[in-house]
């Protein structure tokens, strides 16, 4: 390996540590441009009630026949670098960073997933990773229902399964 693909590997191995590391941003650290708009409805008003949805973990296993069958709705949450190096095919990209971001744009497709009985699975580097735990249960929060890929992308690797 020459020297300067040796940098790029440490520098994407601090990438991830500080991805995997860090904790969900919470409302007073979320970005301006993430934060949700205000709610419209008065302080007072009653909100309807949402049915938390359940977060279920899914072995390689029994996701690998699935998933080749195109039987479910899988993302990638790491950050997208990782992703651009390498991911389970058929994946998309939704890092965990992004989750307010792409919000908008992932509910429909989870909820047309749901309707066509497809799960919906979250993954990230490895069993140690939390950030598929993280995206999930905010998921589960708003009422989706969603699966965790155990040990990841490492594990789909490990196992010599294909990548893109």
């Amino acid at each position: 390996m020459t020297h300067h693909a040796r940098r790029w590997l440490a520098l994407l191995s601090g990438l991830f540590a500080l991805s995997c590391t860090q904790p969900a941003p919470t409302a007073t650290q979320t970005p301006a441009a993430e934060r949700p708009s205000p709610d419209p409805h008065p302080a007072d008003a009653p909100k309807p009630a949402v049915k938390p949805g359940t977060v279920t973990t899914l072995s390689i296993t029994d996701f690998f026949p699935l998933h080749e069958a195109g039987g479910a709705l899988v993302y990638d949450v790491r950050p997208a670098i990782f992703h651009s190096l390498g991911h389970i095919p058929g994946t998309t990209s939704w890092p965990k960073s992004r989750f307010e971001a792409g919000l908008a744009t992932h509910e429909p497709e989870i909820r047309a997933a749901a309707k066509a009985g497809r799960p919906v699975v979250l993954y990230c580097t490895d069993r140690e990773c939390p950030d598929s735990r993280t995206v999930a249960k905010r998921l589960a929060a708003l009422g989706h229902s969603v699966a965790i890929l155990e040990g990841g992308y490492g594990e789909w690797k490990a196992a010599g399964l294909p990548t893109d």
